[in-house]
């Protein structure tokens, strides 16, 4: 194996040499995800060699070695050994439906942030039925959808409870399978642990702009609780953190009850919609597999907190409302329902 200094292709697998390129720049300059799809597409040059003896370029052989290796599309092409730009899913076009959805949600939450409480109630409520329609009615007509993946890395050795905990409203109410995986740094050498969001482009975006939300309302939050209630209580920041994302969780249960909405007759509906549809996606459970093809579960360590700072922070997240930020000012890395700023 060899680290070469090429600006003009990523990677190469030279059969006859045995030896197998990839760029310095590349390992450089790109999410490390880019660089192990890389480094898998000439992987999947060198199976075509010793498992199939074959100088198959990009074709049937490689394909099915790509199969083999979990080598997503994009990265399957002859252009994988060039050096180009890299597409981002939310600047991609997007089928008109879900397109369409989209921006409907994209107003509504608009719409969500008015000080009239009955009308930002009610466009909360009407995205919501409109984003569950939309897969509802996506997994009944079996269309097939692309999926895609957004990671989401802040350099940490470790995941946070209250990352965990809105982790779970993600996976219960907007449509996405979550993966709590690592990822190396080669700027740093260092590995970090990362969350990985999988689902339909329309259902990425969606979870990934809720997930800066929340990030960022908490903090807003928590300083609004402190000048409050005094800096006593500054040492229960993580107990007011779960309280929030526990009562905001269980208002988007109750508003989902409400709507009495259930997935097939005779399914039970125990499960939020958003688990029994991500249940039913074929596609959504093949593109984790390939994504994740040695994924088991795990646990984790419950939090210990202070009830009344608990308790002050669910009163709180029953009234939290998610709106649609303000364009590229917005504190949370620009994730709106648009292209994503810097």
């Amino acid at each position: 194996m060899e680290i070469s200094n090429s600006r003009t292709e990523w990677g190469t697998w030279n059969a006859d040499f045995r030896t197998l390129k990839m760029s310095a720049h590349l390992i450089r300059e790109q999410p490390w995800d880019i660089v192990v799809h890389v480094l898998k597409h000439e992987m999947a040059h060198q199976m075509v060699t010793d498992l199939f003896h074959s100088a198959d370029g990009h074709g049937e052989y490689f394909q099915a070695a790509c199969e083999r290796l979990g080598v997503p599309l994009e990265f399957r092409g002859a252009k994988g050994d060039l050096l180009r730009p890299i597409a981002d899913f939310r600047s991609q076009e997007m089928e008109s439906g879900g397109s369409r959805m989209l921006e409907k949600v994209r107003k509504l939450l608009s719409l969500a942030q008015s000080e009239n409480e009955n009308e930002a109630f009610l466009a909360m409520r009407k995205a919501n039925e409109l984003i569950e329609k939309y897969n509802i009615d996506r997994v009944e007509q079996d269309r097939a959808s692309g999926c895609v993946y957004a990671i989401i890395n802040h350099k940490r050795k470790r995941i946070e409870n209250y990352q965990r905990r809105i982790c779970n409203i993600l996976k219960e109410h907007f449509f996405v399978d979550i993966v709590y995986s690592y990822l190396f740094d080669a700027g740093d050498c260092r590995e970090y642990k990362t969350i990985e969001l999988l689902g339909t482009s329309e259902n990425v975006a969606i979870a990934e702009y809720v997930y800066y939300f929340l990030m960022h309302q908490m903090e807003i939050l928590w300083k609004a609780h402190l000048r409050t209630n005094g800096k006593g209580v500054s040492r229960n920041k993580r107990s007011y953190r779960l309280g929030l994302l526990r009562g905001l969780h269980d208002k988007l249960d109750q508003e989902a009850r409400e709507r009495k909405t259930c997935y097939g007759e005779g399914m039970s509906c125990e499960k939020s919609m958003s688990a029994l549809i991500c249940g039913r996606d074929r596609n959504l459970e093949a593109f984790t597999k390939m994504r994740f093809p040695r994924l088991v579960n795990s646990s984790h360590q419950r939090a210990t907190v202070d009830m009344d700072t608990f308790q002050a922070g669910i009163n709180d997240g029953k009234r939290l409302k998610i709106y649609k930020g303000i364009e590229g000012k917005d504190g949370y890395g620009g994730r709106l329902l648009e292209e994503p700023g810097v």
